[in-house]
């Protein structure tokens, strides 16, 4: 083009045919004035010959046309024209949508006579961004909806945390102070000598009266089911495939030795001995009831933190974005172990916290809260509480230092092991990975903690580094069957550019 005005004429001269893009001129009322083949293959149009058409027939909305026209208009004033506008046209009831470049064409006399321009289909990456946009407004809405049904489960959670401590305080005497889970090894000691206690009493009440009377109390079958409970009781280490299920199998066990008792028939047996098999079968099923209520109450205390950190990742990105300010890490960890406190407790975990230094760093708190106690509540959660060649009471430790202008925040504790693959490959930092060796004795987890973190103390300049190796000395040998089944100590460290005086 010239900078002279061109005329109609001159553009209907002109072979367009051959440009590989759509090359289009139309008259001020839409009527196609020149159109080469790539725009009429878009618009469905003959190859050959003069275009009887109306572009204003192709746009799916009209009145977009006259928005279009006005823009233009708007744009010539300012000596541009529109650039990479995008036209939504219908094409036999079939979406087109295309990237418009257009400029206004005047006469001689300055007057607008059309508008020359090209056209390039972008159908389908723009209906493929299109669907992304909705997807991603769905996901939105989807978040909102997760975020608010999780804080409804974490009030839901705090009341079933209150009913459970209520059911604690109910059993007396109390025999854990600051009702922790006792650990495996006293719940078993404590199980075989009520269980014994309670085998001993049947075998009294057995042997109370001839046989006669005997069937006159109880009948033959519940006679049977008491001889086998003899038995069951004094082998269920034996029997029962879990410590874990130990509680229960009991409990359940006590339960129908008490509903046998409820239906002796009076003044056929002894007193004595009939009430010492109902006082230990009591004794056993609420020891067992205590128990799995506090093993309970131990879950949802860490259901309650699982689900609250899952609801702040999951909004994370949804709130509103806030200013770094100076931050004190000494008070943001005291904060972290305040929060895991009663968890830790419920597990008998020391939090050790001593040497933790009085520093800054620059950052959200809200977040950096986060990432510091998803650490601890990971270094609790899948630590190992008692083994024979340990006095030490089980423990997280929490330690940080200064080198070269890096604070290092070391969170490490002594227990299930992290795979060396799993580090060297990154896996720990996928979201909703977690460990092969993490889900033992029923541990609950989201496999967001580590990415959540990591996430956090990027955006913050930092790094998380992870090491695993066996607590012991001599038990290195990696190809041994056994070398993942020995306690690991476990480091995390998160290593933050800390903040200088003054700023």
């Amino acid at each position: 083009m010239t900078d002279k005005a061109p005329s109609l004429k001159q553009f209907e001269d002109f072979d367009f045919r051959e440009l590989p893009i759509g090359v289009y001129m139309t008259a001020l009322d839409g009527r196609f004035v020149v159109a080469n083949r790539i725009v009429r293959e878009m618009l469905g149009l003959p190859l050959e010959g003069r275009v009887e058409a109306n572009i204003i027939n192709y746009y799916a909305n009209p009145a977009d046309r006259d928005v279009a026209i006005a823009e233009a208009k708007a744009l010539s004033k300012q000596g541009m024209h529109s650039d990479r506008g995008i036209l939504h046209l219908k094409v036999m009831d079939r979406n087109l949508y295309v990237e418009d470049y257009c400029k206004i064409m005047q006469d001689e006399n300055g007057l607008v006579i059309g508008f020359v321009g090209c056209m390039v289909d972008i159908t389908k990456s723009f209906e493929a961004g299109q669907h992304e946009r909705e997807l991603r407004e769905r996901v939105d809405e989807l978040r909102f909806d997760i975020g608010r049904i999780l804080h409804a489960n974490t009030t839901t959670l705090v009341m079933v945390k209150q009913t459970l401590d209520a059911v604690v305080e109910a059993f007396e005497p109390k025999p854990y102070a600051d009702m922790p889970v006792p650990l495996a090894d006293e719940v078993e000691t404590m199980l075989t000598e009520y269980a014994n206690l309670l085998a001993n009493a049947i075998e009294r009440l057995t042997r109370s009266a001839d046989e006669k009377r005997r069937l006159q109390a109880l009948a033959v079958s519940d006679w049977d089911k008491l001889h086998n409970y003899v038995s069951f009781l004094r082998e269920f280490k034996e029997r029962i495939p879990t410590p874990e299920s130990f509680p229960a199998t009991l409990r359940k066990l006590a339960n129908s030795v008490g509903l046998i008792y409820s239906g002796i028939v009076p003044g056929n047996l002894p007193r004595e001995p009939v009430r010492e098999v109902q006082n230990t079968a009591w004794h056993l099923e609420r020891f067992a009831n205590l128990v799995e209520v506090l093993e309970t109450r131990a879950t949802v205390i860490q259901m309650d933190y699982t689900i609250h950190s899952l609801r702040e990742f999951v909004t994370s990105d949804k709130r509103e974005p806030v200013l770094f300010v100076r931050l004190n890490v000494k008070l943001l960890i005291e904060e972290s172990a305040k929060r895991m406190a009663e968890y830790a407790r419920s597990l008998k975990i020391d939090i050790d916290r001593r040497d933790v230094e009085d520093v800054s760093i620059r950052g959200s708190e809200r977040d950096m809260l986060r990432a510091l106690t998803n650490m601890l509540h990971n270094a609790i959660k899948y630590s190992w509480r008692r083994d024979p060649e340990r006095t030490k009471p089980a423990w997280v430790s929490i330690r940080t230092s200064v080198k070269d202008k890096w604070l290092y925040i070391e969170f490490e504790n002594w227990g299930v092991p992290i795979k060396r693959e799993e580090i060297e490959r990154g896996k720990v930092f996928e979201l909703g990975y977690r460990g092969e060796l993490s889900k033992d004795r029923g541990r609950l987890g989201t496999g967001i903690g580590l990415t959540d973190t990591r996430r956090v103390v990027e955006a913050h300049g930092g790094k998380v580094e992870i090491e695993s190796h066996p607590a012991f000395r001599g038990s290195q040998n990696e190809k041994s069957g056994q070398y993942y089944h020995q306690p690991f100590l476990t480091r995390v460290t998160i290593i933050l550019p800390f903040a200088d005086v003054g700023k």
